[in-house]
C-alpha cells in the first residue's frame, strides 16, 4: 500500500527547499523525459552538504551572556560611580558646597567693610601724626639746629610731611652751608631719622687776625673761629670760591710730605701773574709758584731743601719761572756778602701745562 502525500506534507516539504531547488522542480515537471540528476543538483547538494548552518544559542548560553553583560556594566558603575546618584548621597557635597560660597561671599564683604575702617582709624589715631625727628651724621652742627631748620611739625599728619621731605631738605641745605646732603627715612612707626652728610674743612680763610673755615666746596663759612693747631693750611687774599677751588685742587694733589710742610698760602698777584702765589713753609722757607703749576712743581721742594740745608740757607724757592733759590735779602745784608743765587740741580723742565685760572 503505497503512502500518498497529502497536500499538507507538500507545503511543509516545500517551505524546507531553498529557491533553486524550487525553480529546479518546476524545470523537471517541465522537462519530464530528463532523468538522472544533473551537475546542477550535484553542485546544489555539494553547497548544501559544505554550507555552515549558523547554530543557535541556547538558552543556557543566552543567560551566560546576559549574566557577563549585566556584571561588566555593574563594573563600569561602579568605577564611573552614580551618574546621578541618590539625594541622599548628593545632600552633604550640596551643604559643602553652599558652605564655602557663604564663606566666600561673606569674606568678601567683610574685607570690603574692614579696609576703609581701618584706613579711617589709622588717620585718627596719633600713630598717623609725627611723634619725633632723630639726626644722625652730624659733627659740626648740633642736632637741635637742623631740627629747627628742617620745619617739620611734630603732632602734624605723618605722611604729607614724608612726600614733601625734598623741600624740607633743600631748606636745610640754604640755610647751613656744611650741609652736603641729607636724607630723610622712617625710624619706627611714626618717627624720622635724617642722616646728614657735612662737607669737610679744607683750610682756613685768614683776614683781619681772625680764621674762617673753608669747605671742600670752596664755600667760606662766614664765623670766626680760633685756629686749631691741625695740618689744615692758611689761605690768605682769596675773595671767591673758585679760586679758592683751583688752589685747593693743586694742593690735594701734592704728596703727604709736602702737604705737611705747608703752613700758609697767600694770593700775591703781580702784572705779570695774576695766579701768582706766595706759600709759606714750616721749615721758614717761602715758595713762589703759580696756581696752575703748583703740583708739578713743588713735588721738587724736598730736594730743593735739602741742597740748602746742606748750605745753611733760610730763603725763597723761585718756581715760577724754573726753579731755583736764593736766601732771603734780610740774611745776606747782614753777613756783608754778596747777593748771587745759587741754581738749584732739580730739573727746571717743568712746565705751567693747567690752564689759567678766571679771576673772581
Amino acid at each position: 500500500m503505497s503512502h500518498q502525500e497529502t497536500p499538507d506534507n507538500n507545503k511543509d516539504e516545500k517551505s524546507k527547499l531553498t529557491p533553486w531547488q524550487l525553480a529546479n522542480q518546476e524545470y523537471l515537471k517541465m522537462h519530464p523525459n530528463e532523468t538522472g540528476d544533473s551537475p546542477a543538483e550535484e553542485t546544489d547538494q555539494e553547497y548544501l552538504e559544505n554550507e555552515e548552518i549558523p547554530e543557535t544559542p541556547n538558552e543556557k548560553q543566552t543567560d551566560q551572556l546576559e549574566n557577563t553583560e549585566f556584571h561588566e556594566e555593574n563594573v563600569e558603575k561602579e568605577k564611573k560611580g552614580p551618574v546621578n546618584g541618590s539625594f541622599l548621597d548628593r545632600l552633604p557635597n550640596i551643604r559643602h558646597e553652599r558652605n564655602k560660597r557663604l564663606y566666600r561671599r561673606s569674606s568678601t564683604l567683610i574685607l570690603l567693610f574692614m579696609i576703609p575702617a581701618l584706613v579711617l582709624l589709622y588717620y585718627v589715631s596719633p600713630l598717623s601724626r609725627l611723634s619725633g625727628v632723630s639726626i644722625e651724621g652730624n659733627e659740626q652742627i648740633s642736632s637741635e639746629e637742623i631740627t629747627n631748620k628742617l620745619n617739620f611739625s611734630i603732632g602734624s599728619n605723618l605722611w604729607s610731611q614724608y612726600f614733601n621731605r625734598d623741600e624740607h631738605v633743600t631748606r636745610l641745605k640754604k640755610q647751613e652751608l656744611r650741609i652736603q646732603d641729607a636724607k630723610v627715612h622712617f625710624n619706627g612707626i611714626n618717627k624720622f631719622a635724617v642722616d646728614i652728610k657735612e662737607y669737610k674743612e679744607v683750610a682756613y680763610l685768614e683776614h683781619d687776625n681772625n680764621y674762617s673755615p673753608i669747605l671742600a666746596n670752596g664755600r667760606v663759612i662766614p664765623t670766626n673761629i680760633k685756629k686749631d693747631q691741625d695740618s689744615l693750611p692758611i689761605l690768605e687774599g682769596f675773595t671767591g670760591p673758585k679760586r679758592i677751588l683751583a688752589v685747593m685742587k693743586q694742593y690735594d694733589a701734592l704728596s703727604e710730605e709736602v702737604r705737611q710742610g705747608v703752613s700758609q698760602i697767600k694770593y700775591a698777584p703781580t702784572n705779570e701773574n695774576k695766579s701768582l702765589l706766595q706759600i709759606f713753609m714750616n721749615d721758614g722757607n717761602q715758595v713762589l709758584v703759580s696756581i696752575q703749576g703748583m703740583s708739578d712743581k713743588m713735588k721738587y721742594y724736598p730736594q730743593v731743601v735739602e741742597e740748602m740745608n746742606a748750605k745753611d740757607i733760610k730763603g725763597i724757592v723761585d718756581m715760577e719761572a724754573g726753579i731755583y733759590s736764593y736766601p732771603y735779602p734780610e740774611e745776606s745784608s747782614s753777613d756783608n756778602t754778596e747777593q748771587s743765587t745759587s741754581e738749584s740741580t732739580v730739573e727746571t723742565t717743568a712746565e705751567e701745562t693747567s690752564p689759567s685760572v678766571e679771576n673772581d
